[in-house]
Order: structure tokens, then sequence, then C-alpha cells
């Protein structure tokens, strides 16, 4: 550890002042400096666990809404086999994470290349589904220019409709060091603030002032990574849920306790019915004789949670609303303390 001072000269005196601590990256006998990024980058995220607030409230409903840099810089290979496959790989061990942190929430994923932005999925609690969507796109190639304007306005028109009860969030993933814009941003800015949308972002390459001035506006957050491995360790950060904005309504809210039954019961006792179940953003699915029931309209479903399409109720089973409770009650962290000879012939045979 390196301890870091800035000198200023007032009224023709020199002052010495200390403004933080550097890490010093050392070499092992092989010359590598591997052993000491992960040392750092373990000790950042046992950091973000410790200075969590405590007895805060949190949003544990969440909107999440991913938009991921596809232009032409992701095809860089800085990080191995490209930043690309890089951000996909993560983003899949992400999207578990997210969803055992946050049972009852959705995430959405948006594609931005050409000055474009596609919507690859609507929003949805299947990690399953998003992993194969991820999957599929992990097989195309980047291409064009990368415009934070227009996903910034595409994420807007999709979490802007949302509860003022649930948290809506913008996490963007960019290589690049430039945005093609149409028009101001800053006007997009103040639209993100009056909507409540909270965007944070992690660069892979190096920091914007433009992105972080949206990440303070929107009291989001910003990082840049240092290697894939601290790429994981920072997604790992944004799957826990934030404290929630003196915004956020606290609301009753409405939900079915759907649990996994197969169909519907007919008149006669033992019988049973087959029905279409519906499939998230897919319209009609399969023929099936099981499925989420929906206690209010009796309408099916292939998964949970998710906000019913026909009376709009939000169907999540017991499990869902139980795990949702460890935020409540966190585990405290963890110690680490250094193992003497005397420890290990207690502890260890």
């Amino acid at each position: 550890m390196v301890r870091r001072w800035s000198m200023s000269v007032i009224d023709g005196k020199k002052h010495m002042k200390r403004v933080g601590e550097l890490e010093v990256l050392e070499q092992d006998d092989a010359g590598s400096i591997q052993s000491s990024v992960a040392a750092i980058t373990h000790l950042a995220k046992r950091k973000h666990i410790s200075d969590r607030v405590k007895g805060v409230r949190l949003g544990i409903l969440r909107h999440l809404c991913i938009l991921v840099d596809c232009s032409s810089v992701m095809i860089e290979k800085d990080l191995l086999p490209s930043r690309f496959i890089s951000v996909i790989k993560a983003l899949s061990l992400f999207v578990d994470d997210f969803f055992d942190q946050n049972p009852i929430s959705q995430i959405s994923i948006i594609t931005a290349k050409d000055k474009k932005t596609d919507k690859l999925v609507d929003f949805t609690g299947s990690a399953r589904k998003h992993k194969e969507f991820l999957k599929a796109i992990a097989e195309e190639i980047p291409s064009g220019e990368f415009s934070l304007q227009n996903s910034l306005e595409t994420a807007n028109e999709m979490l802007r409709h949302m509860p003022n009860h649930s948290s809506r969030e913008v996490l963007v993933i960019m290589g690049s060091l430039s945005t093609c814009d149409p028009g101001d941003i800053e006007e997009s800015l103040e639209i993100l603030k009056r909507n409540n949308i909270r965007c944070n972002f992690i660069a892979l390459s190096a920091e914007m002032y433009i992105c972080k001035r949206i990440a303070k506006a929107t009291n989001g957050k910003y990082a840049v990574i240092i290697d894939e491995d601290d790429l994981k360790t920072l997604l790992s950060v944004f799957a826990l849920p934030p404290v929630a904005t003196t915004q956020l309504s606290a609301n009753l809210i409405r939900m079915g306790n759907s649990d996994f039954r197969r169909g519907l019961k007919t008149r006669k006792v033992g019988h049973f019915v087959f029905g279409i179940h519906m499939k998230h953003g897919e319209g009609i699915g399969k023929l099936t004789c099981v499925g989420f029931i929906c206690p209010q309209c009796n309408f099916k479903y292939c998964f949970v949670p998710m906000e019913c399409q026909i009376c709009g109720l939000v169907l999540a089973s017991a499990p869902h609303l139980a795990r949702s409770y460890q935020h409540l009650y966190p585990i405290l962290p963890f110690e680490e303390k250094a193992i003497d000879k005397q420890m290990k012939k207690e502890y260890f045979l």
C-alpha cells in the first residue's frame, strides 16, 4: 500500500495533503501480476459488501433494463476471446445471481449497434429465457457505432410505464469511448430524472464524463473494469437491491400465490382438462395440462413470477416471497483470520 499526497501552494508556502492510498501491483516469482490483481479484486468485493448501508429501505421489487454495447469496438481482444463474448458470458452468470437475490424482479435486455437499438428480451422473470437469447446473440458480429442517447431513450420508453412502487433501473455495459447521438443528450437526462430512472454504467475501456455525469444525476453508479474477473465482481454488486429513493412510493401490492398445478379441475373429482398456457411476450404457447394458475382469473402460465396478462395480478410462488426476506436480515460479513499452527492442529486433520 502506498500513500498518495497532493501539494498546493498557499500564500507562498507549500502544503502537503494526504488524498488517498494506492494499491501496489507486485510481481510473483514467475513475473506475473495476476495474483496482485486477484487480491485487489477480492478486497474490492468484500469492501462493497461491508460498506452496504444497514437499516434502510431497499427496493426489492425491481425492473432492470440492461443495455449491451454491440458496436464494432466490442470486437477488441483485450478481454479474451473478445469483449463481446466476455460480456455475454458474464451476463449469463449475472442473470442467475440477480434472480437469486431478487426473486420477484424482472429483467429486460437491449442491444445497441449501428446507431440503433434492438429489444432482445422484454421484461420477464425467467432466467432460462434470458440465457437462451444471450446464447443466440453470442454468434452475431458487433458492428457500427454506439448511440447512448438512443439506448437511454429506448430504456425510458420501457421503464416509464412501470409502477411507482417498483425500482426503475438501467445498467449500461459499454466499450465505446464515443457516442453518436441524433439530438441533445441533456434533454434525455432530464426525462430520466423526471421518470425516476436510475442509470448505472460499467465501462470496459475508460471513464467517460457524460456517463459519469448521468450516473451521478440519477443516483446511479459508474465503474471501470480491470479485467474479466473484475467485470463479474462489479455485476455481482449490481445484483444486490439498491437503497430505495424518496420518490419510491410505499403501497400495498396485491400478489397472487400461484402454485404449480396439473391443469384445471373439472366438476368431476379427479379429472383434469388441458389448457393453453401464455408464454410471456410470445403470445399463446403449448397445449399442456400443467402450469401456474392465476388464482383470480384461472389463466395458466409456464413460469412465475410475472404479471397476469388478463387481470394484471402479480403472480409469485411461496418460495419467491420467502427468498425476498433475505435482505431484511442479511448475514453479517465474515471475518478473515490468519491460520496459525495451533489452529491447524485443532480444526484441520
